[in-house]
């Protein structure tokens, strides 16, 4: 089974460290991989790190910090996909893709700093991108002398900041990354501590089973020997031949003649899976496809919470993307500002949202099909755009 990780916290709490250690006691990495990071760490007259195994060296070991996301695969009884995701503030919405197709994630805080501005800002991010499984590595315990009271201690605020986001009984893990401690090996200095490692935590979990109607989301439509093939990617449940199939915004429809999968055709194909299929109908590009005994269904308006990377004031038209449906949109109310580190709500019908604020939103737009983040993520998640990407956001309610 595959597993998508994000690990988040606030800068220089050694979330990269972290997977670092990871690879290297899971014999993830690659033969002569150590050595050459040994070199490049001289040549800039650093110690060796075992981050240095995520960050391009160009311009991240120079500067110490993670500009982008990261993604490297280890096996523990799975096959783990693990994001790092910068802890800067300014590198925020590079943290929302990182996390925006998590599984499960692991928030790093640093017992000898504790809970920072950055750790309320990615929990509240990962619980408003629904991201319902979470760890919580308790790191750098060396820094203070593997104390069992200074562990307790930091598990409690940790525990006050996620019950206000409505988490509840997240395991706590002891650890030292950069010594290996209770992060793929039992550590002797935590004597104290019965549970899990993280390898362990990370193996015990169990992922919901796909439920979710089947979506297809259309990227083009070629011609290819004298048939339309419509291109784009399951994103949920799974397409069979024969299946009556219902486009919307476009409302085209018709049956599934062929799925093909350059050079064959196959009888199926699951989620995740990109693919060409053959229907005898025109979907164009941004439509989304069903089974017409659950059809998607397009709308004019829904309700958001999102991120701002940039101010955002109440009646503002822009872009909106959902998939690969680009709209133009407009910001029909803003019901809630919330505090973006904490989740609570500081303002209701404000006029304005500055940058790094989060709001609830009320949006109208081009037809599109959009659902519910907890129902289909893939279609549950959008950005705005005014000449850059200024929000991330998920969808709450197709009807607002």
């Amino acid at each position: 089974m595959n597993v998508n990780v994000v690990i988040t916290g606030h800068v220089d709490h050694g979330k990269s460290t972290l997977i670092g250690r990871l690879l290297y006691d899971s014999d993830s990495i690659k033969e002569g991989r150590v050595e050459e990071i040994q070199k490049i760490a001289e040549e800039y007259k650093k110690h060796f790190e075992f981050a240095y195994f995520l960050d391009s060296f160009d311009d991240e070991l120079k500067e110490e910090r993670t500009i982008d996301t990261t993604g490297v695969m280890f096996k523990g009884k799975n096959l783990y996909v693990i994001t790092d995701v910068p802890g800067h503030k300014e590198f925020i919405k590079n943290m929302l893709t990182g996390a925006s197709h998590a599984d499960v994630a692991v928030l790093v805080v640093a017992a000898d700093q504790g809970v920072q501005e950055q750790t309320g800002r990615h929990a509240f991010l990962i619980h408003m991108l629904g991201v319902q499984k979470l760890l919580v590595v308790i790191n750098k315990l060396d820094a203070v002398g593997y104390a069992e009271a200074a562990f307790e201690a930091m598990r409690e605020k940790v525990g006050l900041l996620l019950g206000s986001l409505g988490y509840r009984d997240v395991r706590c893990i002891p650890a030292s990354a950069v010594e290996g401690d209770n992060i793929y090996k039992r550590s002797q200095n935590t004597a104290w501590y019965s549970g899990p490692t993280l390898i362990e935590a990370l193996d015990s979990i169990e992922l919901d089973k796909e439920t979710r109607p089947p979506r297809f989301v259309v990227q083009d439509a070629y011609s290819v020997d004298g048939e339309r093939v419509v291109v784009g990617r399951v994103e949920s449940g799974s397409l069979r031949q024969g299946d009556e199939i219902v486009f919307q915004p476009s409302g085209e429809r018709g049956r599934i003649e062929k799925i093909k999968v350059y050079p064959d055709d196959i009888y199926g194909a699951e989620t995740g899976d990109s693919v060409g299929i053959v229907c005898g109908c025109a979907p164009m590009r941004g439509d989304v496809g069903g089974p017409a005994g659950a059809p998607p269904k397009a709308t004019t308006r829904f309700l958001g919470q999102a991120v701002l990377l940039d101010g955002l004031s109440a009646g503002e038209t822009l872009e909106l993307r959902c998939g690969t449906r680009r709209v133009r949109c407009m910001v029909e109310e803003m019901r809630e500002k919330i505090d973006s580190e904490t989740g609570a709500v500081i303002e209701t019908q404000p006029r304005h949202i500055g940058e790094h604020e989060a709001a609830t939103l009320v949006f109208a737009t081009e037809p599109l099909v959009v659902e519910r983040f907890a129902d289909i993520p893939a279609l549950g998640r959008f950005i705005l755009v005014r000449g850059k990407n200024i929000a991330a956001g998920v969808v709450l309610g197709t009807t607002a």
